[in-house]
């Protein structure tokens, strides 16, 4: 990350997914006319060689607040998912899905810049948790969810991720 104490504020996305992507990586084209079952197994393969981070908070937080930061709150989440991004020069920038989708329909075409965030990330590996508090908005919590970017320390390995997390 660079010097000083990240933290942001955004929102999880319209589909209620939190994305990260590495665009000197990604390769998320699969066809113009990809399923639902091609794009999560290309996320999960993404996100497996450190291109993407993705996970689904899912419909009932879509557009809830997403604090960014390098350090976890205190309070304790209802669930986790982490993996590992490798960040070259092209930087870490926040997404969503329908910029992801664009990917795997358009060869092309690029995603579009003002739907995405870039972030404070120099090159470098770090390791990216999603931590859930609430389940929906009945739950009325302020820190809904959350997104923690630190750097990895050398010789620590991540296991490979068998789906995108919480996509059931």
């Amino acid at each position: 990350m660079s010097q000083g104490k990240l933290e942001l504020h955004s929102s999880v996305d319209d589909d209620g997914f939190v994305a990260l992507v590495c665009p000197d990586t990604y390769s998320g084209y699969i066809s113009d006319d990809w399923t639902l079952e091609q794009i999560l197994a290309r996320f999960t393969e993404q996100m497996n060689a450190g291109a993407l981070f993705t996970a689904y908070p899912g419909p009932n937080l879509a557009n809830a607040s997403l604090r960014i930061s390098d350090t976890p709150s205190k309070v304790a989440a209802q669930r986790e998912a982490s993996g590992l991004v490798r960040v070259g020069s092209g930087g870490l920038w926040l997404t969503d899905y329908t910029q992801l989708t664009m990917a795997a329909q358009f060869s092309d075409e690029a995603p579009q810049v003002d739907r995405h965030v870039r972030l404070p990330a120099l090159p470098g590996i770090y390791r990216v948790t999603l931590r859930q508090f609430a389940s929906s908005y009945d739950d009325e919590l302020k820190l809904v969810v959350e997104l923690i970017i630190e750097p990895m320390e050398i010789g620590q390995s991540y296991p490979k991720l068998e789906a995108v997390p919480w996509f059931e």
